[in-house]
């Protein structure tokens, strides 16, 4: 009998292990043959892999990754985010399991590769449209090769190195492959990134119809910068290879320098960043249907039709540096031991945190006054009330109504790549490739300092420049720094935690103790931190989950998870 193809409207499932491999319905599937002989159902399997790719809005227990980090905090003790801090997790209770998922997206490009490519549809030929049709198919190879290389990424940033599968396989031969290295893979990625450049169109103009939404050229130049980053880094670079970081910080440069041409290097307002398809600094998004869930999930306590949920800790708050008050300067970290700050520990920071955060006493949806504060209608001790004094604000619309005349609902967009990562991206690397931030020379015309003095020059942000008489190990800590400001609940601060191997240093929580005097009205702010969470140095991987082991024994577990 023929393999068969279940055909869905949505996602085309193609499954890798042999419990449900190539499931499908006689009355309601197509053949190989009859889906990649048809233009339409050939396009379509190829389309339906884009799926496979996935947001943050609450994707581990309905909480965002932040809270599996110093980042945020999530409320409800019933979440699954909470077996990252509590240690409970393994091998059979794993959390943020995306082993299979991304097999079968792999799985998908595959078989697309092998059985779509090549198609010339000689019935459309003589169809007016034709020549246009056959021009987005050819590129629809091109876009299948980045997004497996894109599922790849989300293997090797949480399992390290995994079977490298390039073919479509039998259940027999899915159910021997081994694991290759972590190098190895990371490789097959960038080369796929390289040949998927290549051939991309920078935009989708009139030849494609204006389609949005499809893989162009800089995203797989993106892809590779980010890719190449990672891999140069401690938990993937020891002993230092310096070759790895001039790598890192070339791939990042061939998308600055060809920025102006893609139009990627307009910053806007900090606050437009989110759920912004039309983000000039955008280079790629996935897109949400309309709901309002995520503010279901996030909306303060006290609010209609608001659960709470991911809450940014005060450690993101305090990475906020001060702008110039009194006597102390722009550019410096908070200190809670200042008086002169701590008597309003919001007033003159960098503009990022109230368009980031949900601050005590400012305004939010319909209007309503956040009261964080204890005793306060979205403070604690009310149940699901923040616990770190702060709820949080980017993504979250708060135009969503969940008032009983009627709910609204809104599209999301979930940020995969933007320029300013691709700035910051570049600047660790040159710091760390030349060790000065200052470096600069033929190839590498914009210093380390330069790159991050742009992102913090954006308007309505406007800090004060980082100076060049700044130190390497200095300008480490900039950096990491102004990464966890920038790109804030953009799911990074979770991998770069990893990926420098500062587990152990990120699991003090701090939160915030505020309290309003009755007959004044004034606030008291406090700070305290909390060490009941766990951190093991094997959770710089996770572990592969135990069912696929049981599958094959080829594979090999992480260290510490078995």
């Amino acid at each position: 009998m023929k393999t068969k193809i279940l055909f869905l409207s949505c996602l085309t499932l193609m499954f890798f292990s042999c419990s449900d491999f190539l499931s499908y319905d006689e009355t309601s599937s197509y053949t190989e043959d009859q889906v990649f002989s048809v233009y339409s159902r050939s396009t379509q399997m190829a389309n339906n892999i884009y799926a496979y790719m996935r947001s943050d809005f609450g994707s581990v227990g309905n909480a965002m990754r932040a809270a599996g980090c110093d980042e945020a905090e999530y409320v409800w003790s019933s979440s699954s985010v909470q077996n990252f801090n509590n240690g409970s997790w393994s091998q059979i209770n794993t959390v943020d399991d995306v082993w299979a998922s991304n097999y079968k997206g792999i799985r998908a490009a595959n078989l697309f590769l092998e059985k779509g490519v090549g198609q010339t549809f000689d019935d459309n030929k003589y169809q007016s449209s034709y020549d246009k049709a056959m021009l987005k198919y050819n590129n629809l190879q091109y876009e299948v090769r980045f997004l497996r290389a894109y599922f790849y990424f989300e293997l090797l940033k949480r399992y390290g190195g995994v079977p490298l599968v390039t073919k479509v396989l039998t259940e027999d031969e899915a159910n021997t492959v081994t694991r290759d290295t972590y190098d190895n893979v990371s490789q097959f990625i960038v080369n796929e990134c390289d040949t998927a450049a290549k051939y991309l169109p920078k935009f989708y103009d009139v030849s494609y119809d204006l389609e949005t939404g499809r893989a162009t050229r800089m995203v797989a130049l993106a892809l590779k910068a980010r890719v190449l980053l990672y891999g140069a880094s401690k938990l993937h670079n020891n002993p230092v290879v310096t070759q790895k970081w001039v790598d890192a910080a070339r791939a990042a440069k061939a998308l600055i320098d060809s920025a102006s041409v893609y139009k990627i290097n307009t910053f806007v307002s900090y606050d437009k960043i989110p759920n912004n398809i039309a983000l000039p600094e955008l280079i790629y998004a996935r897109r949400e249907a309309n709901s309002g869930t995520f503010e279901s999930l996030n909306y303060p306590i006290g609010f209609v039709g608001g659960n709470s949920g991911t809450c940014p800790t005060q450690n993101l708050v305090d990475a906020y540096e001060v702008k110039k008050t009194g006597n102390v300067l722009d550019g410096t970290a908070f200190d809670w031991s200042n008086p002169a700050l701590t008597a309003n520990p919001y007033a003159n920071r960098d503009p990022r945190l109230a368009l980031t955060v949900v601050l005590n006493n400012t305004t939010w949806a319909d209007n309503q006054v956040v009261q964080t504060w204890e005793g306060g209608i979205s403070g604690l001790p009310k149940s699901g009330a923040t616990k770190t004094g702060y709820y949080l604000k980017k993504y979250v619309d708060k135009t969503i109504s969940f008032q009983p005349s009627g709910t609204t609902a809104t599209r999301h967009v979930w940020v995969v790549f933007r320029y300013a990562e691709v700035l910051l991206n570049y600047a660790e690397a040159m710091n760390e490739a030349f060790s000065s931030p200052t470096y600069k020379d033929a190839t590498f015309t914009l210093s380390a300092v330069e790159a991050i003095n742009l992102v913090r020059k954006r308007s309505g942000v406007s800090l004060i420049a980082i100076p060049t008489t700044i130190n390497t190990a200095d300008f480490r800590t900039k950096v990491r720094n102004e990464r966890m400001v920038e790109l804030a609940f953009e799911d990074h601060r979770f991998w770069d935690i990893r990926r420098w191997m500062i587990g152990p240093q990120t699991v003090a929580i701090k939160r915030t103790k505020i309290l309003k005097d009755p007959t004044t009205g004034v606030f008291t702010y406090s700070t305290y931190t909390t060490t009941d969470r766990i951190w093991d140095d094997k959770m710089y991987y996770y572990p592969i989950p135990l069912a696929e082991i049981y599958k094959n024994r080829n594979l090999t577990q992480n260290p510490g998870w078995e």
